[in-house]
């Protein structure tokens, strides 16, 4: 029996979220967070002039290519130029979900069902949009490039309103969550160049606050969503965060940053890599380890075989 079977027929509003005492205290324990360590990146990041290819941008054991063969055939410093350019598809793809997300909050604001979360949305969004802006830089001033891979199907599929509200904030957090794992090993890892081991731990100083409200949201909005749609739905919800997950793993092999670095043949590079036993295990037990328990515990499971 699926796990949404039991839900009651006549759901409950959104607005059910407001009167949970428990929930309204943690997201004003988050606004008076954001406003006491709230960060002005536009004037505080201090630009370096340039970080050295012969340095790590990312720690090796982040690499697409950590536990593999590839990995092996390839020298130190060939790998040090390959964590430039995964950092870079890295950033890039927070540039990309960032725009995103910025978009897709504000249209949450001032909707009649959502008075009680408004102002740490505000902050949310004003987080984002330095993140935005730091990331972006950093692509443009030390790569050149930002690298763009689209979601494509993800943003195309509707559902009712509580479905497409719990399913928009399970995809921010699960994209939150990937970058989080990257920031706190890329950001406490002292091989990793000073510049960018900073911009790791200045981003992760607000997600960190980011994911804890999309845990309680998601935790508050679950029954809800579920109540309010049929099993087609919810069946067809469960499939779509399947394909945001796939496609977000996918998205950290991008075949250019193969090329950039020199390496040939990076379509098929990659598709070998998302095919191998040991990249596969690491996306399950790193990677999506705390996502894929957080969403099974309320009865979403992220991995499938979604068609």
């Amino acid at each position: 029996m699926p796990p949404y079977a039991a839900l009651a027929a006549s759901p409950p509003s959104l607005t059910r979220i407001d009167t949970d005492p428990v929930f309204a205290s943690r997201v004003q324990q988050l606004i008076r967070l954001s406003r006491e360590r709230h960060v002005n990146s536009f004037s505080q990041i201090e630009w370096v002039d340039a970080i050295p290819d012969d340095e790590w941008w990312l720690p090796p054991e982040l690499l697409s290519v950590h536990g593999t063969e590839h990995a092996e055939a390839l020298s130190e410093q060939q790998l040090k130029r390959l964590s430039k350019w995964e950092c870079i598809n890295a950033f890039s793809l927070n540039v990309e979900g960032e725009r995103e997300l910025i978009s897709a909050l504000s249209a949450q604001l001032y909707t009649p069902d959502l008075p009680g979360i408004e102002t740490y949305i505000h902050h949310f969004i004003d987080e984002e949009n330095k993140h935005l802006w730091f990331f972006g830089e950093f692509c443009r001033r030390y790569g050149g490039k930002i690298y763009s891979s689209k979601k494509i199907g993800i943003a195309d599929e509707r559902f009712g309103r509580e479905m497409e509200f719990f399913l928009l904030f399970a995809r921010i957090f699960i994209f939150e969550e990937i970058g989080g794992y990257y920031n706190v090993v890329a950001g406490g890892d002292d091989r990793v160049s000073p510049f960018v081991r900073l911009i790791h731990q200045v981003h992760h100083a607000d997600e960190a606050r980011h994911i804890t409200f999309g845990r309680a949201l998601l935790a508050q909005t679950r029954d809800i969503a579920f109540a309010a749609s049929g099993e087609s739905e919810r069946e067809a919800a469960i499939a779509h965060l399947q394909r945001f997950v796939r496609i977000s793993i996918e998205s950290l092999y991008q075949p250019a940053m193969y090329r950039d670095s020199g390496i040939e043949g990076g379509v098929a590079l990659r598709r070998s890599l998302l095919a191998h036993p040991a990249r596969r295990a690491h996306h399950v037990s790193a990677v999506l380890a705390r996502p894929l328990k957080f969403m099974n515990g309320i009865g979403i499971p992220l991995i499938g075989s979604p068609s």
